[in-house]
């Protein structure tokens, strides 16, 4: 998981800078910090995001990797689904290698989906860029301080069959909640889809863009349930992280926009408009 993170953040951080580069040839006035219009870039705003992002994910690196706190080793004990409370018990499924697969295969999928935004403006793209690595960071840092803190046996560990043992050397067979995978394919779906109407409030593709990426997060989702590493509180507790970070990220970026509010004199009056 963090292997996957980490190489998505650095297609991230070279994007823009190739995108700036090869846009300056093209045309020489582009501009690095967008238009101002739809999203804007704040050294405040963004210092202030791309530092608790930086923080927490910094924190839970020195916590969980080289203190170890709160991690587990398994002392071969035998768990029962009766300790398991009812709304969870019945979805609980042994481990899947091939449901596990999946999952890491469509999430991917789902982190992948904001190149859509490439429709907008070449002078959006870095801000865009930035407004997603920040949400991503603080996406990561959130949910695994929470997997330290909640400390959660994985479904597997209730089922009879065979576990995944390299997880069980590590102590991630008790990092069940939140659910990783669908915190980030939740974020990219809620971040695609509040940066996609904002930029294209009238366009025909709005709905299928944010269905077409909140699916794809439902099926992180459910393969994360069916491969017996999530319970589905894990999921939805991890989708409602993944939600708020998406769009409040971007919703921060929206505050010192050129055309965040207007007032206008109508013939009823005074007329205000705020766009969010």
């Amino acid at each position: 998981m963090k292997k996957i993170l980490c190489i998505f953040l650095l297609i991230l951080v070279m994007f823009p800078l190739f995108a700036e580069e090869n846009s300056e040839k093209a045309d020489k006035n582009f501009n690095i910090r967008g238009s101002g219009k739809f999203f804007a870039l704040d050294p405040l705003t963004d210092g202030i995001l791309l530092g608790t992002g930086l923080l927490l994910t910094g924190g839970e690196l020195l916590l969980d990797d080289m203190l170890e706190l709160n991690r587990r080793k398994y002392d071969g004990t035998v768990y029962s689904k009766s300790d398991v409370n009812a709304f969870d018990r019945e979805l609980i499924r042994p481990y899947s290698e091939i449901h596990d697969g999946a999952g890491d295969f469509l999430l991917i999928a789902s982190l992948t989906t904001p190149v859509i935004l490439l429709s907008s403006d070449k002078d959006e793209w870095f801000t865009n860029g930035v407004m997603y690595i920040e949400t991503l960071l603080i996406a990561n840092g959130l949910k695994e301080l929470a997997k330290i803190a909640v400390n959660r046996k994985r479904p597997y560990m209730y089922s009879d069959r065979d576990m995944p043992q390299e997880e069980i050397e590590n102590g991630d067979w008790a990092k069940s909640m939140p659910s990783g995978h669908t915190t980030f394919a939740f974020a990219s779906a809620a971040f695609l889809t509040y940066t996609f109407c904002r930029y294209f409030p009238d366009s025909p593709w709005r709905i299928p863009v944010s269905i077409g990426s909140y699916a794809i997060a439902t099926g992180v989702a459910v393969l994360r349930v069916s491969s017996g590493k999530h319970f589905l509180s894990d999921v939805l507790a991890g989708a409602a992280i993944g939600t708020v970070v998406g769009v409040m990220v971007p919703f921060l970026h929206t505050l010192k926009t050129k055309n965040n509010m207007s007032v206008a004199v109508t013939g009823n009056g005074l007329s205000l408009t705020m766009r969010f």
